[in-house]
């Protein structure tokens, strides 16, 4: 089996998971980290028993890295696709992929132009419960589907969008409810149900201060299928214990 040297671009939250991920799995080896600031970069390092590094150019051209992971804030993945894409580098993109289809559609092309390969961590179409799920769909076996209920009821407290200045804006954050804490159970239905051919929706800000996002979006969405389905997702739905995302499909 090939051994892939993988290095990730970000030290926070997401980039912990997916060191863990790289170093549990087989074939695979985290080789190189990057954070702007070179504290944070060594400490990660040392953490996960990688080479730290504060210049992106420097990390690139880490010895034998071929793939790049990454884990950065979402309005600066373009950024960090691009040099990753010049150099050669294999790119797997946290969700969001960005902030706006312009800008994922300059990603795209611009892996395209350097012959590397794009992925979105998308890691929900691979449980086995959406495998069995997505077989029963395309088998018949619901019959045609006629409806489907989204629903994502969390909560975000006021101090989890004051950690950082980044989160909550348009330009960095990208979006809500719906771009950050809905946005896998939303790639679930598409996956499940196929395209979609119209939208109606409304949003607003009602439980949180000093962001300018979204904490509540209502859609009804008309799938390609024939199909019809509710998206409710918020980050103002207060839980002790948290309410779970779900998906409800009916056919006849």
């Amino acid at each position: 089996m090939k051994s892939y040297k993988l290095g990730i671009i970000g030290a926070g939250v997401i980039a912990d998971f997916h060191a863990q991920a790289i170093q549990a799995m087989d074939g695979a080896e985290l080789v190189a980290a990057f954070a702007r600031k070179d504290e944070k970069a060594q400490t990660f390092a040392d953490n996960y028993g990688c080479t730290g590094y504060s210049d992106l150019n420097e990390f690139l051209h880490h010895p034998e890295m071929e793939v790049v992971t990454i884990c950065s804030v979402s309005g600066v993945h373009l950024e960090h696709t691009t040099a990753a894409a010049r150099a050669g580098k294999h790119i797997i993109c946290e969700k969001p992929l960005e902030v706006t289809t312009e800008r994922i559609d300059q990603m795209i092309r611009i892996c395209e132009e350097n012959k590397v390969t794009l992925s979105g961590v998308f890691p929900r179409r691979f449980n086995d419960s959406t495998h069995i799920f997505k077989k029963v769909i395309d088998e018949g076996r619901l019959g045609k589907i006629v409806l489907c209920d989204t629903a994502i009821k969390w909560w975000r407290s006021q101090e989890y969008y004051d950690s950082g200045a980044w989160r909550g804006t348009w330009e960095l954050d990208g979006g809500g409810a719906l771009m950050n804490q809905s946005i896998h159970t939303i790639d679930l239905m598409l996956h499940l149900l196929g395209n979609v051919k119209s939208v109606s929706a409304s949003g607003g800000l009602e439980a949180h201060q000093g962001i300018e996002v979204e904490d509540v979006a209502v859609a009804t969405v008309e799938f390609k299928s024939g199909a019809r389905g509710v998206i409710q997702a918020s980050t103002a739905c207060f839980s002790n214990t948290g309410l779970p995302a779900s998906i409800h499909i009916c056919g006849n």
